[in-house]
């Protein structure tokens, strides 16, 4: 499957709104975590289906539901009725190539996000979808497979550490958000160094191996660069939106998480040019060391050209050639000709040719 598009094999032809899993299985079965939490304590629970969420909360409580594993559609419909999510939302929670993007309707906020890691053992940049429901209470996330990135915010809420327990699902959403492009800044930062190293090898060597390298490096920044563009969008879009869902206080961390988003984009953008300077680079190395040998090459054929002419001149078989029959004839032309060779190898040292 190519890595920076999903096939859509399965839902050529569909209704819009059809409930069909686009991407790779990451898991054998789902895996739901419920996770209510308010300012005096905190749940924290795994369950096996829909039915035992509950229908309601204590007031001032917070609700998170973390579903593990996309392919189950009956899953995710019945999370949708549950949650009043519209069946274009569900749908596209299920495509796990969606852009990134944020939709709004009367009950509820969808983003769509991807979540980025560096492996340095395969040097690549691996990514998951994630897609995140805030509703009043509550914030469902749907991630493909169990990953560590959200476990800093779990961690948070068990110990009571800054405000999450005493704001809204809101601002639990803002976190799991921030805690995403933190991520992608690792990424990119993991990314940078291991570029920025390779900038000795990029100027002085031109073999085979430099341009694969540079390649990979392409590839990583490009599939970056479409996980986090789509991101300056959502970020004007969150901090101008009317939702009731976002209380008035959240917006100042949410001006906050568009300047890191800036940042991001500021990031993947010079590194992106990065590579394609090392790319040039490359090539104008493979193209003087060419231009070195052809010019090593022209030197030595220059200095030879009249050599081999005063060579053809007296190897012809005529019997009145001049100086023939003189003595030291042979010599004279050695030496002549090793004056020639001097006196152009001279000349090209003068105009810094050699």
């Amino acid at each position: 499957m190519a890595r920076f598009i999903k096939s859509r094999r399965k839902s050529h032809g569909a209704m819009p709104g059809s409930l069909i899993f686009i991407g790779n299985q990451k898991m054998e079965s789902p895996d739901i975590r419920l996770m209510v939490y308010s300012r005096e304590n905190v749940e924290e629970k795994h369950i096996e289906s829909v039915d035992e969420i509950p229908e309601a909360i204590p007031e001032g409580a917070v609700m998170w539901v973390n579903v593990y594993g996309l392919q189950d559609t009956e899953l995710v419909a019945k999370l949708g009725e549950r949650f009043a999510i519209p069946p274009l939302e569900l749908e596209d929670i299920l495509n796990t190539d969606q852009r990134p993007k944020v939709a709004e309707n009367e009950k509820n906020l969808t983003f769509f996000l991807r979540m980025l890691e560096y492996r340095e053992e395969i040097e690549q940049v691996t990514g998951d979808q994630v897609s995140m429901v805030l509703c009043e209470n509550t914030v469902i996330t749907f991630q493909e497979k169990p990953a560590h990135y959200f476990e800093p915010v779990r961690e948070r809420i068990r110990n009571n550490r800054g405000r999450i327990r005493y704001a809204g699902s809101d601002y639990l959403a803002y976190v799991l958000i921030d805690t995403l492009v933190d991520g992608y800044i690792h990424s990119i930062e993991s990314l940078g160094t291991y570029m920025e190293a390779m900038e000795k090898e990029v100027l002085h060597n031109s073999q085979k191996s430099t341009l694969e390298k540079i390649y990979r490096l392409k590839t990583n920044v490009g599939f970056i660069r479409k996980a986090v563009f789509p991101l300056k969008e959502m970020m004007l879009f969150l901090n101008k939106t009317e939702s009731k869902l976002i209380q008035r206080k959240t917006f100042t961390f949410l001006k906050d998480l568009n300047d890191l988003t800036t940042q991001t984009l500021e990031a993947v953008e010079i590194y992106h040019n990065m590579a394609n300077d090392y790319l040039n680079i490359y090539h104008s190395n493979v193209a003087n060391r060419t231009n070195e040998v052809m010019k090593v090459l022209t030197i030595f054929a220059s200095i030879f050209i009249p050599l081999t002419f005063i060579a053809g001149v007296y190897g012809t078989n005529f019997d009145y050639l001049p100086e023939l029959h003189f003595r030291y004839s042979y010599f004279v032309m050695l030496g002549l000709m090793l004056i020639i060779a001097v006196a152009m190898l001279y000349y090209f040292w003068r105009k810094k040719w050699l």
